[in-house]
């Protein structure tokens, strides 16, 4: 499922990444960075002065750069004093990582109180589609939701956030695959209509199905 976060499904990751990110960190993290091609996604939510850090284990990938410092380090020992990042970014290697308590332990040691951990993983999921009125659909903005996907699909990453003591913000779903309708065919139609702030028409729900979905995990520390 890694080679999913990749072509052709780039545009929807930096789109979901970058919704989930509150704006402004002056030292960003992208742990398990690879090699670093996601990276500079950063800019676009920090300070325009920020200091921009990719982490991988395998350094024979990292890649210099002038406005950006790549490091070689493991994820469950990360090479950087406590509290001294705003803001961690975890792309598709969370569940690669071999000890993930212990990595997700070094991000919140790593983050400063009030600093935000967002998460992308993809993986198979039993969904129920819903099929929005086209009269719903028209009234979609061209951005990701701030809402969580319906059938209780947020659950898992919430309680995993919330036992490695952060403080879960929200947590977002797309279909893989899935184009304009990505995510909107995840969302409970009562909550999109409340949000779009129009009379409740709600559409049919199909059956549960198994379907390749991208998930956008935040959380602070508190």
């Amino acid at each position: 499922m890694i080679t999913r976060l990749h072509e052709p499904y780039l545009v929807l990751l930096q789109q979901a990444m970058l919704a989930a990110t509150p704006p402004g960190s002056r030292v960003a993290l992208d742990l398990g960075c690879g090699d670093g091609s996601k990276t500079g996604w950063l800019r676009a939510c920090s300070a325009s002065d920020a200091l921009i850090v990719g982490v991988d284990r395998d350094g024979s990938v990292l890649r210099a750069a002038d406005d950006m410092m790549f490091i070689a380090g493991d994820a469950s020992h990360l090479p950087l004093r406590d509290a001294c990042i705003d803001l961690v970014w975890c792309i598709a290697a969370l569940n690669l990582f071999p000890h993930r308590h212990l990595a997700l332990h070094e991000m919140w040691r790593v983050l400063r109180h009030g600093g935000t951990l967002v998460v992308a993983t993809a993986g198979e999921y039993w969904v129920r589609l819903r099929n929005h009125p086209a009269p719903l659909i028209a009234a979609l903005p061209d951005t990701p939701l701030p809402l969580p996907p319906a059938d209780g699909l947020d659950e898992e990453w919430s309680l995993l956030m919330a036992a490695a003591g952060f403080q879960p913000r929200q947590t977002q779903a797309y279909l893989l695959d899935g184009g304009r309708l990505a995510q909107v065919a995840l969302i409970d139609g009562e909550a999109l209509t409340s949000h779009l702030s129009l009379p409740l028409c709600a559409g049919p729900v199909a059956d549960p199905e198994p379907r390749h979905l991208l998930v956008v995990t935040s959380a602070r520390k508190v």
